[in-house]
């Protein structure tokens, strides 16, 4: 075999064994870092997946991906928002992979006293969910109504009105309707936002809306997935193959 022949082919089978070793790598990567040595935010535990990062950071070097904590005067919140923090963490449960998590902005909307003023929020909790989380089946419902008129009497007797008034009202939603989904509790004129809360067991009182944003929902988890090495090549190397004559 000529000599630079001898070297293509060496050098071909060594780049065939060493891809798959180099796809590991890769699945490792994918995974994030390795596991974060456990750390106490206020009273929540932040273990892995979950990983402490400073504020302002937009990179971590353990933890997996998208499981970023940012630690705010002793309070965890979930995922880089800088100081415009969205989901207190309440509490973390390793053991099935869920988590309980407050939208802490949505009670700054019904703050009186806001310079803003107060006013009934525009966008559901749940839109500024992404992988890896999902919203649990336990959570129940509060709507946020913002109307333009008054809603009907027979319809006003379920609602509860909020310290914002100008036709702005709350309801629980504790199951789906018919349709097996919220159709039933839309309203006529009124734009209506969704907020998780669990609420605990038995029917849940709208009128209680601080509580229940403040005790939070349940967030549920799944760790990213590594990607799927190579598939074996069909054909196999035969020394003296290429031999030339």
């Amino acid at each position: 075999m000529a000599p630079s022949l001898l070297v293509l082919v060496v050098s071909s089978v060594w780049t065939a064994l060493s891809l798959p070793l180099m796809m590991l790598g890769v699945a490792a990567d994918g995974e994030g870092g390795g596991r974060c040595p456990p750390v106490l935010c206020g009273n929540v535990n932040i273990s892995f997946p979950f990983r402490i990062v400073p504020e302002q950071a937009t990179d971590t070097n353990c933890g997996a991906i998208g499981f970023q904590v940012q630690c705010s005067n002793n309070t965890p919140y979930l995922g880089f928002y800088g100081g415009d923090y969205w989901f207190q963490i309440l509490n973390i449960f390793y053991g099935n992979g869920s988590m309980l998590v407050a939208d802490i902005r949505k009670l700054q909307d019904f703050n009186i006293s806001d310079p803003r003023g107060c006013h009934a929020p525009t966008s559901n909790s749940t839109t500024k969910l992404g992988y890896p989380f999902y919203n649990s089946p336990a959570n129940k419902n509060l709507i946020i109504y913002n109307c333009t008129r008054g809603p009907p009497t027979a319809e006003r007797e379920r609602l509860v009105e909020t310290v914002c008034h100008s036709n702005t009202f709350f309801r629980v939603a504790e199951s789906f309707d018919k349709s097996g989904g919220y159709s039933s509790y839309f309203l006529a004129g009124c734009d209506a936002v969704f907020i998780p809360v669990l609420g605990g067991s038995g029917k849940v009182n709208a009128s209680n809306y601080k509580e229940l944003i403040s005790d939070g929902f349940l967030l549920t988890w799944q760790l990213p997935s590594s990607p799927p090495l190579p598939p074996p090549t069909s054909g196999k190397f035969t020394p003296g193959a290429n031999k030339s004559v």
